[in-house]
């Protein structure tokens, strides 16, 4: 029993490693394009990225709703609306747009 499951776990080894060998192509490919350090880079900017960015949507959307709620019904800068539209605005830009840093950002700043 001990040597059947000893020569199953060497043969799925040795099959393992020979599907995880690299092609030669692949290779050469890794030679020049080692984008291991862009995805760590991403992954430790998003980390001071991600609190920074909830941060100033949730403020942004507080405020906006404070100053909704203080100028209801007040004429706007345009013809015909009130304050609101530029508000909501405002309180959607501070939430659209990337929450993370993607590892080709990290590779077109730094390169």
């Amino acid at each position: 029993m001990q040597r059947k499951t000893t020569s199953w776990i060497i043969g799925s080894a040795l099959v393992l490693a020979l599907l995880l060998a690299p092609y030669p192509i692949q290779a050469q490919q890794a030679g020049s394009q080692d984008d291991g350090i862009y995805y760590a880079g991403s992954f430790l900017f998003s980390l001071f990225y991600l609190p920074l960015k909830l941060v100033s949507c949730v403020g942004t959307q507080l405020l906006a709703g404070t100053a909704y709620i203080a100028t209801y019904q007040v004429p706007g800068n345009y013809e015909g609306g009130t304050n609101g539209k530029q508000i909501g605005e405002v309180a959607r830009g501070a939430c659209t747009g990337s929450w993370v840093i993607r590892p080709d950002q990290v590779k077109k700043d730094y390169q």
